[in-house]
This record gives C-alpha cells, sequence and structure tokens, in this order.
C-alpha cells in the first residue's frame, strides 16, 4: 500500500507510540550513539552473525567455544545498544558499559584458554579463579537480561540463586543440602546451566531465523505478506481485521517476538481497523491476539519450539508438523470472532480502489520461494541449519530481483524446482542448493545486463550487497533478547539440575494429580501461564519445560505432548491478564485501555486456552492416528471451535440469549471433548455407545439450533 491509500484518521501509530511499545519488549531504552560507535556496533553486528553462518556450516570448534562466544557476543552487543535505565539520554556508550564489556571478554578468553582443564573440574574441583569468573558471568548476563528483557526474569532467575544457597532450611519438598559459592557457580555457569540447552538453541537456531526473517523483510517479502493480506481479505466485512489475522499468521511464522509482530503489522492494521469502525480496544486486541498466535504457526514457531527440540530430542520438522492443526484451530477461532464482531458492529471493508490489485500479488507469489525452500527442506528431513542458511541465501536473488528493471519474480520458481529434482537425486543440500541458488543468481546477472546495461546492473549489486550487509546486521540486533534470556533461562536450568528441584515439582506434580491427569495439566497451565507473565515466552517455555514436563513425563503423558502443551501456554501469557505484553504493546499503538485490550484479546483467543487439552485427549490433532481419525477430528473440531465463537459473541443470525448461548456452548463441547464424555458415561452407566455419538449428537444440535434461528429470523442476513 502506499503513502497515498493510508487513511487519515490522526490515530495512525505516531513515534512516540512506537516508543511506548518498546518498553513492553525491553527493559531499557535504544541508545543513541555517536558517529564511530554506530559503525563499530554495524560491523560488530554484521560478524557476529556472519560468525554464526560460518561455524553452522563451514568451521568446526568447540560446542562450550562456540556458545560462550556466542554469549558474550551477545552480550557486548547489548551492552552498546541498550542504555542503562530508561531514562538516561546522555548519547555515546558509558564508561560503565566498557567495563562491562571488559568483563564479558574476560569471561570469554577465561574459558576459552582453560577448557580442557574446565571439563574436567566444574562443579567438582574448582578453582578460586572458577568461582569469580562463575560470579561475574552470571551478573552480567543478568544485567543483560534486564537491560534486553525487562526485570522480571532476572528476579526469578535471583530467586533461584538464592534458594541454592538457603536450601537446608527450606521446608517439604522444597530442602536440599545447599552449596557452596565455588560449586554453585562454577557448575552454573558451565555446559550444565549457562551454555547447556537453552544456549545450544539459541546458538544454532536462533540467530540463524532471525537473520532469515531479516533478509526476508530487506527483500521486502514483509511488505509483500501485508500486501497480499489486504489484496485478498481488504474488502471483505471487518476487512481490515481480518488482514491483522492474516498477517500474524505470516509475520508470526517469522518472528519469535508477540511483541515484534504487533509493531510490525500492527502500524498497519490498528489505523485501518479503527477507520472502518472498530473500537480502540477491539483493534488493539485482534492485533495481538493474531500476533501473538504467529509463534505457534510453522515453520519456525519462535525460537521455543527450538529449545523445544533440544529438550525432547524430537526433530524440528516432526514438531512443526505436529503444530499444523493446532495452529489452524486457532486462526479458525480467531477469523471467526472477527467476522462475527463485523456482522454485529456492521462494519464494512475497504473500499476496492484503495487496495492493491489481487492480479499481481498472485503473480508475484513466487517472492515467498525461500520459505517454501526453507519448509522443503524442514520437511524432507535435512538438518535446521542448512534449511536456515538455504532459505537466507535464497533472498538474495530476490534483492537483485527488485533492484533490476524487467526481471519478473516468477524467475524464482527456477531455483526451487531445481533444487527439489536435484535433491530427489539425492544431492546434498548444499550442493542442490549452490547449484541452484547460483545457477538463478547467475541467469539474473544476464538478463540485468542484457535489459538495463552494465552501470545499472553495478547499481544493483551495490544496493543488494548494502542490503544484505543490513540484513546481517539487523539479525544480530534483533536476536539480542532472545540470547540473552536463553542465557539466563540457562541458570535457573541449572540450578533445578543441581538441587534437585526439577525432580521434586515432578513428585508434586504426582501428588497433586492423584490419578488424574487432567489437574496435572492445569498445573502446567498455570505454571506456564504465570512465568509467561511479563517475560519473553522463549524463558517461559524453558522454565516450564524444565519444571512442569518431567512431571507430566512421569505419570505417562507422551514427551511431545507434554512440551507442546506447556509451549502453547507459554506464547498464550502474551495475551493474558494481569501483564499480557503483546495486548499492552497493541494498546499503546491504539491509544487503547491496556486492561481492557487484554481481556478482550481472550476473548479472541479463547481457543487457545482450549486447544492444548487436545494434545492430550485427542493426539490426532498432533498428526498422531491414521488419517480417517485425523481427518474426521480435525473436522468436528473446527465445527466445535466455530461455535465456541458464536456462543462467546452471542450471535447466531442475530443476538441471542443466554440460553441458546448455553446450547451452543454444550454442542461445542460434544464436538470437541465429547467422547471423553461418552467414555464417563459408559463407565457409570454400563451403557455402551459408539465412540462418534458425541459428534453426532453435537452436530444434531447445532443443526437443530440453526434451523430454528433461521425460522425464527425470516430475511435477516449474517453470520450464519
Amino acid at each position: 500500500m502506499t503513502s497515498q491509500q493510508r487513511p487519515e484518521l490522526g490515530a495512525d501509530p505516531t513515534h512516540a507510540d512506537l516508543e511506548k511499545t518498546e518498553k513492553f519488549d525491553f527493559g531499557a531504552r535504544s541508545r543513541d550513539l555517536r558517529g564511530w560507535e554506530q559503525r563499530a556496533l554495524f560491523w560488530a553486528c554484521v560478524t557476529f552473525t556472519a560468525f554464526h553462518l560460518a561455524v553452522l556450516n563451514f568451521i568446526s570448534i568447540d560446542e562450550w567455544v562456540f556458545r560462550t562466544w556466542h554469549v558474550a557476543g551477545g552480550s557486548m552487543i547489548g551492552f552498546v545498544a541498550y542504555t542503562l535505565t530508561r531514562r538516561e539520554t546522555t548519547p555515546g556508550v558509558r564508561w560503565w558499559d566498557w567495563l562491562l564489556i571488559a568483563g564479558t571478554l574476560v569471561c570469554a578468553f577465561y574459558i576459552t584458554i582453560n577448557l580442557r582443564e574446565l571439563e574436567g573440574r566444574t562443579g567438582v574441583l574448582p578453582t578460586q579463579a572458577d568461582m569469580w569468573i562463575g560470579i561475574l558471568g552470571c551478573l552480567l548476563i543478568l544485567e543483560i537480561t534486564r537491560r534486553t528483557a525487562g526485570m522480571i526474569l532476572p528476579i526469578i532467575c535471583a530467586v533461584f540463586i538464592v534458594y541454592a544457597f538457603v536450601g537446608p532450611w527450606m521446608p517439604g519438598v522444597l530442602r536440599h543440602r545447599g552449596y557452596g559459592a565455588d560449586d554453585f557457580f562454577s557448575f552454573v555457569y558451565s555446559k550444565e546451566g549457562v551454555f547447556g540447552i537453552t544456549t545450544a538453541a539459541s546458538s544454532q537456531f536462533i540467530v540463524l531465523f532471525v537473520a532469515f526473517a531479516s533478509f526476508l523483510a530487506v527483500s521486502k517479502v514483509g511488505d509483500y505478506f501485508m500486501g497480499l493480506s489486504f489484496a485478498l481479505f481488504g474488502w471483505a466485512r471487518g476487512g481490515p481485521a481480518k488482514v491483522a489475522v492474516i498477517s500474524g499468521i505470516l509475520f508470526g511464522t517469522i518472528s519469535g517476538s508477540a511483541v515484534a509482530n504487533v509493531v510490525a503489522s500492527g502500524t498497519f492494521t490498528i489505523p485501518m481497523m479503527r477507520r472502518v469502525g472498530y473500537s480502540r480496544e477491539s483493534a488493539a486486541a485482534i492485533e495481538a491476539t493474531s500476533s501473538t498466535g504467529g509463534q505457534i504457526t510453522p515453520p519456525v514457531m519462535g525460537a521455543g519450539a527450538f529449545i523445544m527440540a533440544e529438550l525432547t530430542g524430537i526433530a524440528y520438522s516432526e514438531i512443526a508438523l505436529a503444530a499444523v492443526f493446532p495452529a489452524i484451530l486457532f486462526y479458525v477461532a480467531n477469523y471467526a470472532h472477527v467476522d462475527i464482531e463485523a456482522v454485529k458492529q456492521n462494519i464494512r471493508g475497504l473500499p476496492r480502489e484503495e487496495l492493491p490489485r489481487i492480479k499481481p500479488m498472485l503473480v508475484d507469489l513466487a517472492l515467498l520461494v525461500p520459505m517454501a525452500i526453507l519448509v522443503m527442506l524442514l520437511l524432507s528431513g535435512y538438518s535446521v541449519m542448512a534449511a536456515g542458511t538455504w532459505g537466507i541465501l535464497s533472498a538474495i536473488p530476490i534483492m537483485l530481483i527488485n533492484r533490476l528493471r524487467g526481471i519478473p519474480s516468477a524467475v524464482m520458481l527456477l531455483p526451487f524446482a531445481a533444487m527439489w529434482i536435484l535433491l530427489d537425486r539425492e544431492w546434498t543440500p548444499n550442493e542442490a542448493g549452490a547449484v541452484a541458488i547460483g545457477g538463478i543468481i547467475a541467469l539474473i546477472l544476464g538478463a540485468g545486463v542484457l535489459r538495463n546495461g552494465m552501470g545499472a546492473l553495478a547499481e544493483a549489486l551495490r544496493h543488494s550487497a548494502h542490503d544484505a550487509v543490513t540484513a546481517l546486521e539487523d539479525g544480530a540486533k534483533q536476536s539480542i533478547q532472545l540470547i540473552s534470556v536463553c542465557a539466563c533461562a540457562g541458570i535457573i536450568v541449572g540450578v533445578l539440575g543441581l538441587t534437585g528441584l526439577g525432580g521434586r515439582f515432578a513428585q508434586l506434580i504426582l501428588e497433586i494429580a492423584g490419578s488424574s491427569h487432567f489437574l496435572a495439566l492445569c498445573f502446567g497451565m498455570f505454571i506456564a501461564l504465570v512465568l509467561g507473565m511479563g517475560m519473553p515466552t522463549t524463558a517461559a517455555y524453558a522454565i516450564a519445560a524444565a519444571v512442569v514436563a518431567p512431571g507430566l513425563q512421569r505419570i505417562g503423558i507422551d514427551p511431545l505432548i507434554s512440551h507442546m502443551f506447556i509451549f502453547y501456554f507459554a506464547v498464550i501469557s502474551a495475551i493474558t491478564p494481569p501483564v499480557a505484553l503483546a495486548s499492552f504493546a497493541a494498546a499503546a499503538l491504539a491509544q487503547a485501555d491496556p486492561w481492557k485490550t487484554s481481556f478482550e484479546s481472550v476473548r479472541y483467543g479463547v481457543a487457545a486456552f482450549i486447544v492444548p487439552f487436545m494434545f492430550y485427549y485427542h493426539p490426532e490433532i498432533l498428526m498422531r492416528g491414521d488419517v480417517v481419525a485425523i481427518t474426521e477430528f480435525i473436522v468436528t473440531a473446527i465445527i466445535g471451535i466455530y461455535l465456541l465463537a458464536l456462543a462467546s459473541e452471542g450471535w447466531l443470525r442475530g443476538s441471542i440469549g443466554w440460553g441458546l448461548r448455553g446450547l451452543l456452548l454444550f454442542a461445542s463441547a460434544l464436538l470437541v471433548v465429547g467422547d471423553q464424555w461418552v467414555e464417563m458415561f459408559a463407565r457409570l452407566s454400563g451403557w455402551h455407545l459408539p465412540p462418534a455419538a458425541a459428534d453426532v449428537g453435537g452436530l444434531a444440535l447445532a443443526i437443530g439450533i440453526w434451523l430454528w434461528r433461521r425460522a425464527s429470523t425470516p430475511g435477516r442476513r449474517g453470520v450464519i
């Protein structure tokens, strides 16, 4: 959409509004840097991302050393990029930040130089130097996490650290023998804690996929997402709200931050929703809910899914595949609420003449080839590193196409087809990618010379190189928060491992749940939601998984189900009061009331609180079972979720009272969880009904309600 097509509402998000949203995603503010500092930070970020791409693909170094410099590099960039407090306004890096950077370097070089000795004595025979380096390293991680993610996670982390020392005086299951500072800090600041599973995920996957998202953004694929969404849905009733839903899927799948998604798409969609008639709170809530759902949408699913792969040993491709239907159900519910709201409020779409034309947008679908290559490699069983790397490299031809006239985007179909054919002939991803991507770049360059001349080609190459370097820089900057929270979460994981608290929580779950898995799941839901309040999803999931997942698995719940359950509630904590970061950020953009927005977000995202329980009671939703069973459940679940939206909104061919809402809710429950009621009825009465009885009953009740409403509201138009 052009600037001329933007609405003149006086309510567009301003620079001040965008600054308000920053406080929900970061603890401190971005620093105003002097010229040489800006240049130094730029090249440090470029080097940081390039270092990760090189190590993940070409250079072999010790994993502890790699993770150490991963955390150290991210921390140093963060100390330069973010101020000590939000009140700090003096330009330039302050002297205390240089001291923190020096301390970070000392810790990194100490581990690198003493690697072999540390591997033998960590947590067993630590030296005084090991202890002091551990203390310094942990303090630095707490500080960089405070700057990039706020106070909540460092406070929780500090509580766990204190717990390690006061364990002998704690009651019941919390009691342990206690540890000295030397044993504790040398253990936690090692591969058992800070540089363990959480940092392994951030070093191997997070930087890679954040860089992938940055390359797509620089290649204008993000703009294409937004334009395509407006072209497809902007004209429909409540069009801008439906655009928010679709763009949440498209933006969210390549981003690990709900707040970042809100800012990326909300700056366009919120003013548009306000223009057509949505209230400030509704517009903000729709954007917050759809942006949050992006983190549960394959193929990327935010950083938490990578940690899940590390914790469970389940292939990332299997996790992403299992998440497809839950994401569909979430967005079906989200879309249904938006559509019903539009009918209730008589909200129409935007005039077609203000929207992008659909045909050119469909022609440019080839711009999504980087996403297609990523998915193809993941689903074909190749490594995540190969998929991410070739996804990044396949964005480079798009950069060239954007800079050269007369070259259609459809040529991007050629490298996709070439890779498909070569992989089928058992070429390696690197061989197939080098031929396919190298070939299309050569073709574009040749066509560029013929159509534009050498001068224009040289200019295009210069601008494309600048775009690529900018993407490397942005990839590093966008990774800093995730790197810091993963390292900080590693401290908590280390404490859990050292004190055995994780096992005690597992025992507590057994005692609370007794023979009821439902109670155990509710306990896990509560922990994930509480941890996620005011904390990034990545950290909330990592901690909840370490605390709750072992207990759920000990009572017989499958590891994938346990971790997906926790992950989903960690994600939707971003819209759950009392601390709902995504909702608050959207409210800041819409100049809406944060509390009203967060409760509205829960209403729009109510399905997200139900879907995770389906993982256990209906593993078909995770593609467990035969095709017929999976298809049958998904169809009935979609209908049930839609009925839930009707009941929640109180609308079916017009406003309905609480009686009909209750019947719709009952029909929804029959379709979604009715088979559990059938089993319970059989146990209590001894009468055995066929498993499909609940589905048949739910559908019959829903059809009966609809026929009655149709007969009693002749001539009425609208849902449904």
